[in-house]
């Protein structure tokens, strides 16, 4: 396969699954590429040459890197790269005109190993129509993508010089935010909980995610709830109570207990049926 700096990551993999151990080996950031769910946030819209901005790394180092297991190099045509990024600046040009854009970069939350879902939630309930909420972040957010893009929200995410930038447009129809329902969700006492956990009568699997960085709790746990079935029950150790991530637990129809024991520890058992 021929590849240069515009060749998307998710294309290489693909071609040759060696390459995510060769670009791992680059820089410590690109570990995460070894998670088959944060690969799928972090591949498909990023070329070779912004992940190396990303990872701080130079392109043709990761070019070499990977053409010493077979790829081939290509010079990069300037008609492509135009073509391409016309294309992308067009849309975007159009899905921003007129806007009134609020710009909110959350890096600085997430490198301090914060949640900054509430800072959003709150700066999306100021949109109105006419006005675009400009997210900078580190990757593409696409569970909280969807949970907006079912509330009405319009969004557009493009990748500039390494950063993603997702921004939040208010349609015509946005939708109020249902309050979670108490039957999906309750929130239990210590002893309650390790009741509900002992006298559980399926298999018990356990996920501690409270020294990961984000967005890998929210991976690990998406990743966890998908092999769950009515005789398993999922038990997760969290340093906090994962708010944007409940309303998706309610809308695949799970149960979900959850008991705070002190600052930085909450415990969490999902099931998918009422026990």
């Amino acid at each position: 396969m021929k590849i240069n700096g515009n060749t998307k990551v998710s294309k290489v993999i693909k071609e040759n699954m060696d390459a995510i151990e060769v670009i791992a080996s680059l820089n410590s950031h690109f570990t995460k590429l070894r998670n088959p769910i944060l690969r799928r946030l972090l591949a498909p819209r990023v070329s070779i040459a912004e992940a190396a901005k990303i990872g701080k790394c130079d392109a043709q180092v990761m070019l070499d890197a990977l053409v010493a297991i077979g790829f081939e190099l290509e010079s990069e045509t300037v008609d492509q790269k135009v073509k391409s990024d016309l294309a992308e600046d067009n849309y975007k040009n159009e899905f921003l005109e007129g806007q009134k854009i609020t710009l909110l970069d959350v890096r600085p939350f997430l490198a301090k190993g914060e949640d900054p879902f509430n800072i959003l939630q709150k700066s999306l309930k100021k949109l109105r129509i006419g006005e675009v909420l400009e997210v900078l972040i580190d990757f593409e957010p696409i569970p909280l993508i969807r949970i907006q893009e079912k509330k009405g929200y319009l969004t557009l995410t493009v990748v500039e010089e390494g950063v993603f930038h997702t921004y939040f447009k208010a349609g015509e129809l946005i939708k109020e935010e249902a309050p979670i329902s108490n039957d999906g969700i309750k929130t239990i006492s210590e002893s309650d909980y390790n009741n509900l956990v002992n006298t559980y009568p399926g298999e018990i699997i356990n996920l501690d995610v409270r020294n990961l960085e984000m967005p890998e709790p929210l991976v690990k746990i998406l990743e966890a709830i998908e092999i769950l079935d009515e005789s398993t029950g999922l038990k997760i150790f969290h340093k906090k109570i994962p708010q944007h991530l409940l309303p998706e637990l309610v809308a695949k129809n799970l149960n979900t207990f959850i008991c705070p024991i002190s600052e930085g520890n909450v415990m969490m058992f999902i099931t998918k049926k009422h026990v």
